[in-house]
């Protein structure tokens, strides 16, 4: 049975109610409303992986609706039907960004074969060949998601991959920061030219310079020979670098040089090389707050933000959970070749409630331990304690009256810190701080989360 969601939006209630109850006993989830005004509404918090929508409609009717979604939702497929006859319209809808039409009256066997072919047509500019059991999950090049979150995600990248501009990517760990990059490098200009990605906080400081811009033979101890750096790699392609805020001071000021002059130099030589390279950089840090501590030159962040990004974390993008745990459920039935047909109900609402401190990365191996350990069906069973077992919440803490703000704050740290067994990330995203305000906080009442 199919688990796709399906939004009528026609305001003749016979011909709606029809649609409803014909796709429903297809397995598909519908749902009807009567105008384009209350289906916006509904768009607020609701996904659904395809709209039928009438051409004529009061208040808002379907052509200017479906010019919203394309505005709004660009990669909601819109299927809209039309008076008979009115070919005019058919073309009209088309060119303005509908996946198909249908003519009234409705032919139930046609529009059963035309929802079902949208449905699984993946996205129109693929970045590369993959399994269409897999493909067919994704909403945007590799990315799942309907959520408003991610629609705004997707316009955005659509908006700036044409250019050559500079993008700042922004957002929690394990939002999936890289897979945005990819996508701006695959449906740009430069999409034949070499991806390449650089995640600089994994790199030790006094090797960043080697690695991105290279050396020569000699240069330092260990450099046995000529090495090209990631600038050159990525000549006429796009440079992806994660975790910027981790660069010290000195290679920020290359950074900043290169961005200016389109020229490196590597490490122990004078001579310059002239690279084309789009600069895409990411960060889970604020780096507003790290200029402010002197530890992130101003310069070089207005030269890298001219377009910023911000990936929404997983707890405030949840109605995408679903889709992602049933991708990631295909994705690991194919590489551990194991058949697990669905995911329990009572082990979606846990999926769904949880507050995904880690993100989508958390989800992905919360979902690869479920799949090796069940034989059909995902339960609650194969899903982890801390999923199970959440508790943070619901323990009642006493405060006398007239107590210290700080006592206060220091005491909700402690409590907060033992529900979660030490997990410092899921903790500061329950008491709704960063994790480097959680440590400064740490440090300020002197609590040892080592002997909590």
């Amino acid at each position: 049975m199919n688990k796709n969601r399906i939004l009528i939006i026609d305001d003749d209630e016979n011909l709606r109610d029809g649609l409803i109850n014909l796709l429903e006993l297809e397995g598909y989830e519908v749902q009807g409303v009567e105008d384009g005004k209350i289906a916006l509404e509904l768009l607020e918090d609701q996904v659904f992986d395809l709209i039928i929508t009438d051409y004529k409609m009061q208040d808002i009717d379907g052509m200017r609706f479906l010019k919203t979604i394309n505005r709004q939702y660009p990669t909601l497929k819109v299927i809209m039907i039309t008076g008979y006859g009115s070919i005019e319209h058919a073309v009209e809808a088309m060119q303005a960004g509908a996946l198909n039409y249908i003519s009234k009256p409705v032919e139930p066997q046609k529009l059963l074969k035309i929802v079902e072919d949208s449905i699984t047509i993946s996205d129109k500019r693929p970045s590369k060949e993959t399994d269409d059991r897999i493909s067919k999950f994704r909403h945007f090049q590799d990315m799942v998601g309907q959520s408003k979150p991610m629609q705004e995600v997707y316009r955005k990248i659509q908006e700036v991959a044409p250019t050559d501009i500079p993008v700042l990517i922004l957002g929690e760990s394990g939002t999936g920061k890289e897979l945005v990059a990819r996508a701006i490098h695959d449906l740009s200009p430069r999409h034949a030219g070499t991806f390449v990605a650089v995640n600089t906080g994994g790199i030790p400081k006094d090797l960043i310079a080697s690695e991105l811009f290279g050396h020569l033979k000699g240069a330092f101890t260990g450099a046995i020979s000529d090495k090209k750096g990631k600038f050159e790699e990525a000549h006429e392609g796009s440079l992806f670098l994660d975790e910027i805020s981790t660069m010290s001071i000195p290679v920020q000021i290359s950074l900043l040089r290169v961005l200016e002059t389109s020229v490196i130099e590597r490490v122990g030589s004078t001579k310059s090389i002239s690279v084309k390279v789009r600069i895409i950089c990411a960060s889970n840090e604020n780096l507003s707050e790290l200029i402010k501590q002197q530890k992130f030159r101003e310069d070089l962040y207005y030269r890298l933000n001219v377009v910023n990004i911000e990936l929404p974390p997983l707890r405030k993008r949840k109605q995408d959970i679903p889709y992602l745990v049933n991708y990631f459920r295909t994705l690991f039935n194919l590489e551990l070749k194991k058949e697990i047909v669905e995911v329990s109900g009572d082990t979606m609402q846990i999926l769904k409630n949880y507050s995904w401190p880690g993100n989508v990365r958390e989800l992905r191996n919360v979902l690869l331990r479920a799949v090796l350990a069940a034989d059909s069906v995902i339960e609650t069973k194969h899903l982890p304690a801390e999923l199970t077992q959440n508790k943070v919440g619901t323990e009642i803490i006493s405060i006398r009256a007239g107590t210290p703000l700080s006592e206060v704050e220091k005491t909700m740290i402690i409590q907060t810190l033992q529900a979660v067994r030490g997990n410092k990330l899921k903790a500061a995203e329950i008491l709704g701080i960063t994790r480097r305000s959680l440590y400064n906080k740490l440090e300020d009442y002197q609590i040892d989360d080592k002997k909590l």
